[in-house]
């Protein structure tokens, strides 16, 4: 018998502790979201350096990986252009024996070549200078 009442007590407590749970559910949300905000607060000004720090170079990285992309080279000035690509040919140079950024900066300098060569020429098509025979302009070269 003792265990019945245990049982009906404990159930009792249940209902109970459910009942208050709804009556404040409210508050507790708020507690719920105001303590995790609060301890944001608190890590965030004591650590406002570090965050700023990263926060910096966080923002330097996104502008140096969009630096070279399509938007980038529609919108650059060729004087800006050319001398951007300086740098990176002055780059591709000095990287030694460092293959896997070679060919990352051998395929800018190609994009680059593309851009100046798309600006330079527009829809026409590029040709080559006529070649001068050492026999004359339009003779054969049959000896």
């Amino acid at each position: 018998m003792k265990t019945y009442d245990e049982d009906m007590e404990v159930k009792e407590n249940r209902r109970g502790f459910i009942a208050w749970v709804k009556e404040h559910k409210k508050q507790l949300i708020l507690v719920g979201i105001s303590i995790p905000a609060i301890i944001a607060t608190i890590l965030g000004l004591k650590n406002s350096d570090s965050i700023k720090a990263l926060w910096k170079h966080l923002s330097e990285e996104i502008e140096k990986a969009n630096m070279f992309s399509a938007k980038w080279f529609d919108t650059v000035t060729d004087e800006v252009l050319s001398a951007e690509r300086e740098k990176v040919r002055l780059a591709y140079c000095s990287s030694g024996d460092n293959f896997s950024e070679a060919c990352r900066l051998q395929n800018l300098l190609w994009r680059f070549d593309k851009e100046m060569s798309k600006r330079a020429w527009g829809d026409e098509i590029p040709h080559a200078p006529s070649i001068h025979r050492e026999h004359g302009w339009y003779l054969p070269n049959d000896d």
